[in-house]
């Protein structure tokens, strides 16, 4: 029941920091069209804009609207890590084989044809096993291989 009522408090605070930022925009807009502008595209801009209008209470209630949204943000976080955050311990120890130093690959569901790396217990496939090629070294004159390449240049 906890988890819920963080949960909510965590969208919650997102959910009012966005609506603050687009308000904000909107505002931004309405006083100019380079704030709007700078308010979406400049990381600081919007910031840079609530102090130069500090003095329009509107604009000073969106920027308030914002902060509380991302503190509520914040704690929510927070408080998720304070209180489950001892659980999320548990399961990064016994997650992962590779940590362990473990060389078995996990259990899948797909049959072994899927699997992307080769098994030790596996066997080859014909397609994988070399067969042993003859090729006549290149320095041969007389080679059929050497007579089919001086072939193919001349005309």
């Amino acid at each position: 029941m906890p988890g819920i009522a963080i949960a909510l408090f965590f969208i919650l605070g997102l959910v009012l920091s966005l609506v603050g930022y687009f308000w904000g925009l909107v505002q931004a807009f309405g006083e100019e069209t380079i704030w709007g502008v700078l308010y979406l595209l400049v990381p600081l801009a919007s910031l840079v804009f609530y102090i130069k209008n500090w003095s329009n209470e509107k604009i000073r209630k969106t920027f308030l609207i914002q902060c509380a949204g991302l503190l509520m943000f914040v704690l929510g976080g927070i408080t998720t890590s304070v209180f489950y955050g001892k659980n999320f311990v548990k399961v990064s120890d016994s997650g992962s084989n590779v940590e362990q130093g473990y060389n078995e690959q996990s259990p899948s569901s797909f049959p072994s044809g899927f699997n992307t790396s080769p098994s030790p217990y596996q066997e080859l496939s014909p397609a994988f096993e070399s067969s042993p090629a003859v090729v006549a070294p290149v320095s041969e004159p007389n080679s059929p291989r050497l007579a089919a390449q001086n072939s193919d240049f001349k005309k």
